[in-house]
């Protein structure tokens, strides 16, 4: 009897800064299923730094076009700056490949919409690089959510904060450059909230924000401050910001019979039942209900590299990237006009 050995994805990398020094590449050289291919980056010193890593690919290229012409790729992970987005992502779905796409999807809605008739066309998949569904706090969250653990929730508070991608994080300083970047701590941190909140709660119907740069002498926004609706049911509010060294990081969710707490700090999903009743008398209980054992980025590579093996479709797809985005763009229009945006 002979035993056919699985067949193994070539893998293909666009951009090889922090995120898929951080992210991509160790979650495919974790996956048995995945060869480290081939890799492009215009940047001489990220290549280098994924060579002193030990993050191997078998050809190394300067132009991701050449490399998706010389290649047959299966995945292509799209890694570069916000604004060529869209521009790599047409690009390696035309050759052939699926891509996992880093968040936000594109900058503009018309160019997410043109990915999505792309891969439709092309009877090829899209994932989008949402990593805080892989939490397992949320995914615990989310459960807890649908067993009806805090009753309907109609109040949620997500906080993402940290002190700014660069210098540390990023490799360039193209996060603070508002071409490239098209956007500051609401490009970067919000698109994670927004699209946690709509994987928790449901789609956001409205959105009234305000967007400022209140400390780095940077172009770009440094802090956004956002009220959520979710129909009439439900309300929320998002606080984001590249200035912050301290403070809650997380998901706090208010539910009619309770309280749930995604505490990212202290790696634990926290609940609180019952309810105080008018009389001032307390029958509540605070419970560890969950402790997060996986790290968010192995988890979605994990499942990135399994799903690209098969033949599902990916989740959170370019649909979920589109509804963020439409949630991104109207607090951005929000901020700029003083007003609340109806997402339609």
């Amino acid at each position: 009897v002979v035993f056919m050995a699985k067949k193994k994805l070539k893998i293909g990398v666009i951009g090889a800064g922090a995120i898929a020094q951080a992210c991509h590449i160790p979650g495919y050289m974790a996956a048995e299923n995945c060869i480290l291919q081939a890799v492009a980056d215009p940047e001489e010193k990220c290549l280098k730094m994924l060579e002193e890593n030990g993050m191997n690919f078998k050809h190394v290229y300067r132009d991701y076009k050449e490399m998706l012409a010389n290649e047959k790729l299966d995945m292509v992970s799209i890694c570069v700056p916000n604004k060529f987005h869209a521009e790599c992502a047409l690009a390696a779905l035309e050759s052939g490949a699926d891509i996992l796409l880093e968040k936000p999807p594109t900058l503009k809605l018309a160019d997410s919409k043109k990915i999505k008739a792309a891969a439709e066309r092309l009877g090829k998949r899209v994932m989008v690089g949402f990593s805080h569904r892989f939490n397992d706090m949320n995914q615990a969250a989310k459960k807890a959510l649908a067993e009806g653990v805090i009753g309907d929730p109609y109040m949620i508070h997500v906080r993402f904060a940290h002190t700014g991608p660069f210098p540390g994080w990023a490799k360039t300083d193209w996060f603070y450059n508002p071409e490239i970047a098209g956007g500051g701590a609401l490009l970067d941190m919000a698109v994670h909230a927004f699209d946690i909140a709509q994987f928790l709660i449901g789609k956001i119907t409205a959105v009234t924000a305000k967007v400022a740069t209140l400390r780095k002498k940077i172009k770009v926004d440094d802090n956004v401050v956002t009220i959520l609706e979710f129909g009439k049911k439900c309300m929320g509010y998002v606080e984001c910001g590249w200035t912050s060294p301290a403070g809650f990081w997380g998901i706090d969710i208010m539910g009619d019979n309770g309280r749930l707490v995604c505490d990212y700090a202290q790696g634990k999903v926290i609940v609180t039942r019952g309810v105080v009743s008018p009389d001032g008398t307390s029958n509540q209980e605070t419970v560890e209900y969950f402790v997060s054992q996986t790290a968010q980025w192995a988890n979605e590579m994990a499942y990135a590299t399994k799903t690209a093996a098969g033949k599902e479709n990916f989740s959170p797809d370019i649909n979920d990237g589109i509804n963020t985005l439409k949630v991104v763009l109207a607090a951005y229009k929000s901020s700029d006009t003083g007003s609340r945006v109806v997402i339609k």
